[in-house]
């Protein structure tokens, strides 16, 4: 039960998605609790507490994103029809660099992504609290009841939403399947 409501917790809170454009201003259903935003306060003690300061950063507003499903690809869950696709070696979008405005958050750049290569995304809720449903037709739940998507920068795992997290020059970006509820890609915190 403690696993089933964490991994709730974590999909709504760290788990982020989208579809070919952004939202209009649709909300959750369904999550009652789950679906409210941090405050700035909130939001700068979660930076404090983990995000990783790059030493050098770019000039311009550049950052890079990655799409990766390399534990899905290894779980021995996914289908034959499935597996043939996805990519063989479970890397959908390699260090794509992407040129942003001041603001943009890791949803915003991950929803401009998917559409500009014409990678399937699908999302419910807002462009502040996304929750990602699938990419690369591959779902939550699809390999098991702990996997989803989930997102890290700079090598770090927020605890909050991609679609509150503004992003900073330089930032390297990793949308990542993971089977087991983060641990199987390096994400300790529900641990």
């Amino acid at each position: 039960m403690k696993k089933i409501f964490a991994l709730i917790l974590v999909f709504m809170f760290v788990f982020a998605g989208c579809q070919s454009d952004l939202p209009s201003g649709n909300s959750f259903s369904g999550f009652e609790g789950y679906n409210m935003e941090l405050t700035e306060e909130e939001l700068n003690d979660a930076m404090k507490n983990g995000k990783v300061e790059l030493e050098n950063r770019p000039d311009e507003n550049i950052c890079y994103i990655s799409i990766t499903c390399k534990t899905a690809i290894e779980s021995g869950e996914l289908s034959d029809s499935m597996l043939s696709v996805l990519p063989e070696d479970g890397i959908i979008l390699k260090d794509f660099e992407v040129e942003y405005e001041d603001g943009a958050t890791v949803f915003e750049i991950l929803a401009a992504v998917a559409k500009e290569n014409k990678i399937h995304m699908e999302y419910t809720g807002t462009a502040k609290i996304p929750y990602i449903e699938g990419v690369a037709n591959l779902y939550e739940f699809d390999c098991g009841p702990l996997s989803g998507w989930m997102y890290q920068v700079n090598g770090w795992f927020p605890s909050f939403n991609m679609g509150q997290y503004k992003v900073e020059r330089g930032d390297k970006i990793e949308v990542i399947y993971t089977c087991d509820l983060g641990e199987d890609v390096g994400d300790n915190y529900m641990h």
